[in-house]
């Protein structure tokens, strides 16, 4: 999904952006930010921004992006500098609607946008992003308020305030009165310029913040994105009818969740309940599995059930003391990022299997190549199953991981990404499962599988045994770390030792067995 936001000068877009990205896990995409850096190296390079030549040569010297800090925000980075304090300064306000306006400029960074929304649920917030970046949007905003109000809260920024916490910092009358001045000059060039100008898509929806607080703004423009519905605020009032119109339109409506977990969804969602045929692939990524259809959901006992006769007979497998586990996993809000060392194919039919007959659902990622095998790409989507295109941020995957965690399903990942046929094998481990764990604010459980490697090529079928340990779940709490970029880095490190524990401990049971 792609959520737009437009809007003069002021009106609080990066801000309410930020917000409604972080209410959903979206991607916040600050366009304006782009154009801000860029203008930055023209002046930190003494180059004329009314010279449009040099202005676009100054822009192919640099490479502009987002950089991810240790708190989960995106800053903009010039040449890989984080510059998003710098880009906020008053000379770069009075410059950067000239080098916005430059067609090569813009052509650059639109690209550059439309290329990081690929693939992506991104909220985007700009001047043009619903008539020109994202032109199909599925939800366009515009923002605005009353000349005075929007000045406001540009000198209280401007002096390192934040007016919609009620910190004006100290700003005066004087102070006001200089950005009402410049907002309107902004204003006027940013609507009259050529390329691109300030104006509302002819299908987004007004907000006119002047009496809105930031919660209500970010109220109304979550409901018109389907992820959550307005309260009974009297000043939301005139907002029903749009937030109606908009779900009327895009054919949502609201999601009817199965009584056992609709206590445990902490957030509200708007997916369009599942068909009885004809569902997309996405539909079963992205809705629970008790929601799927009664046919799939018969499907899939079906073939748990075959698939535990057929191993339990051919390749004999035991959870070892796993009912305290269990019964810890049943009481939880959330699900747990299960991880495990891979050797074979058994053991992750197994383990799903396995939670299945606990009444859990477990949920394994899988990389996207198998994606290929059309009859593969039928039989996971409903099992419940999520691809992953591995070596890419795959943010869209994270996502459906997360609010399956969130919504009580369990997560089943193996760091190692692909199997280690033979002992001694040097494998890389991807720490990917910590960052959907704290996304999801919920833990990881360390397994580990002996005796899943045997050969069993030949003429006759060899029967092997596997065990399979689970281990202690962690917490990251319990890590003794703080700060989101070193609980990360412990968790993965920790989680992976307790699995290489595990494993070593069931080799010393189990005399023979790898």
């Amino acid at each position: 999904m792609i959520v737009a936001i437009d809007g003069p000068a002021g009106s609080g877009k990066s801000t309410v952006a930020k917000l409604v990205a972080a209410r959903k896990g979206y991607a916040f995409l600050d366009t304006g930010a782009m154009y801000r850096t860029l203008t930055l190296a023209c002046l930190e390079n003494d180059v004329d921004v009314d010279r449009a030549e040099a202005v676009v040569a100054e822009a192919r010297k640099h490479r502009v992006g987002f950089e991810r800090t240790d708190y989960g925000e995106l800053h903009a980075t010039l040449d890989g500098r984080d510059v998003a304090r710098k880009i906020r300064t008053p000379e770069v306000d009075a410059s950067v609607s000239t080098v916005a306006a430059i067609p090569e400029i813009r052509e650059i960074l639109v690209e550059q946008q439309r290329a990081f929304a690929r693939g992506h649920d991104v909220v985007a917030e700009g001047r043009d992003v619903g008539t020109v970046v994202f032109p199909h949007a599925d939800v366009k905003v515009y923002l605005d308020a009353d000349p005075e109000v929007r000045a406001h809260r540009r000198a209280v920024q401007a002096a390192g305030g934040d007016a919609a916490k009620g910190n004006d910092a100290g700003v005066d009358e004087e102070d006001e009165a200089e950005a009402l001045a410049a907002l309107k000059d902004r204003d006027e060039r940013d609507s009259t310029r050529e390329v691109a100008p300030l104006t509302m898509a002819e299908d987004a929806t007004l907000v006119d913040t002047t009496n809105l607080s930031l919660d209500e703004t970010v109220e109304v423009i979550c409901a018109l994105a389907g992820i959550n519905v307005l309260t009974k605020n009297p000043k939301l009032e005139k907002h029903k009818k749009q937030v109606e119109a908009r779900k009327e339109k895009m054919g949502r409506v609201a999601r009817a969740l199965s009584p056992e977990l609709r206590d445990k969804t902490p957030y509200d969602e708007t997916l369009e309940p599942m068909r009885h045929f004809h569902n997309t692939f996405d539909d079963y990524y992205d809705h629970a599995m008790a929601d799927y259809p009664l046919l799939t959901r018969l499907l899939y006992d079906l073939i748990g059930w075959g698939v535990f006769c057929v191993t339990k007979l051919v390749w004999p497998w035991k959870f070892e003391d796993d009912d305290e586990y269990f019964e810890w996993l049943r009481a939880q809000d959330k699900g747990t990022v299960v991880i495990m060392n891979h050797v074979s194919m058994i053991e992750p039919v197994v383990t799903v299997t396995h939670f299945w007959r606990k009444g859990l659902r477990l949920r394994a990622i899988y990389k996207e190549e198998f994606n290929r095998f059309t009859f593969m790409h039928w039989v996971f989507t409903r099992i419940g199953c999520i691809p992953v295109s591995r070596g890419t941020s795959d943010l869209k995957a994270l996502r459906r991981a997360q609010h399956a965690l969130e919504r009580g399903e369990n997560i089943l990942i193996y760091p190692e990404g692909t199997r280690v046929k033979h002992e001694g094998d040097e494998v890389e481990t991807m720490g990917g499962f910590a960052l959907i764990a704290q996304m999801a604010k919920t833990g990881v459980t360390p397994m580990a599988v002996v005796g899943a490697r045997k050969d069993h090529r030949g003429p006759t079928l060899k029967r092997r045994h596997s065990f399979i340990g689970i281990g202690r779940p962690l917490a990251f709490g319990s890590l003794g770390v703080k700060g989101r970029k070193a609980q990360l880095e412990a968790m993965e490190a920790k989680a992976m030792e307790r699995v290489w524990e595990l494993r070593d401990a069931l080799r010393r049971e189990h005399p023979g067995e790898d």
